[in-house]
């Protein structure tokens, strides 16, 4: 009888670890991957505010790649790979002029090889499109699951490549030379090429909170948001179609912006 008992005692407790087991899936798989999809809100900051104005923020968004390798049962290594459609846009002081020399295909052309059927335009603001591909590095600090929901927060470092970018500007037309420019009416031009003005790498501190809810198995619904702090330039510091009227000649425009946005993101991991 006392065999029988310590017998239906085992098979119950290897039971309750089968349950827990079945329960804890989350937990104890090691690597996981889904989807995403994310809704943000970008502006850009300038460093010179006496030169830029920031015109508050615009709406973009991104989509992409989650991976997640598992430590242990608290801290994941989260990374992955989006692409980031990024903006912001700034106004550029009437203290400070500045100019540019536009092709006929929109395109920005350099000082040096700009020709006398180039347009010429005094430059007021833009609104700047930029398209990256950004892979993010960080961690990721889970709860216990709480019902059907488990909690975590995140934190590392978006590093973004630039694929192309292009604006739109707010500006009028000039007419004659460096020595007798004539400010003409003021005007619009769309989808102008700038991404050679832009810098190749762009790198945002990335801090988030969120919450997954379990449907069945490993696979949950992911809800998070977080902020990106740019620490790094998105224009080149120095540049080639930009240019200021100082004495009658020209000088290049120096620029620094950096990129902030508070993302949305939904997601689904497996």
């Amino acid at each position: 009888m006392k065999k029988v008992l310590l017998l239906i005692l085992a098979l119950s407790m290897g039971g309750k670890y089968a349950i827990a087991q079945d329960t804890g899936e989350n937990d104890l798989k090691n690597f996981r991957f889904g989807l995403k999809a994310t809704g943000m809100v970008n502006w850009y900051k300038p460093e010179d505010k006496n030169k830029f104005t920031s015109q508050g923020a615009t709406a973009r968004g991104s989509y992409g790649l989650i991976t997640e390798f598992r430590m242990n049962k608290v801290v994941s290594f989260a990374t992955g790979v989006q692409v980031d459609y990024d903006g912001g846009r700034l106004a550029f002081n009437e203290n400070d002029t500045n100019f540019y020399f536009l092709s006929k295909d929109l395109e920005l052309l350099e000082r040096s090889d700009s020709t006398s059927t180039a347009s010429k335009y005094r430059l007021n603001s833009r609104f700047y499109r930029t398209t990256y591909l950004t892979i993010p590095i960080g961690l990721k600090l889970k709860s216990p699951e709480i019902g059907a929901l488990t909690y975590f927060g995140q934190f590392g470092v978006n590093a973004s490549f630039r694929l192309k970018s292009r604006a739109d500007d707010k500006l009028n037309a000039v007419s004659g030379g460096a020595s007798n420019e004539t400010i003409n009416q003021q005007v619009s031009q769309s989808d102008i090429l700038n991404t050679t003005d832009m810098n190749i790498f762009k790198f945002s501190l990335n801090i988030g909170v969120g919450a997954e809810w379990s449907i069945a198995g490993s696979t949950s619904l992911v809800f998070g948001l977080n902020w990106y702090n740019g620490f790094s330039n998105v224009l080149k510091s120095e540049s080639k179609y930009l240019f200021r009227n100082r004495n009658n000649g020209y000088e290049a425009t120096k620029q620094n912006a950096k990129s902030n946005a508070i993302a949305l993101t939904v997601g689904i991991l497996f």
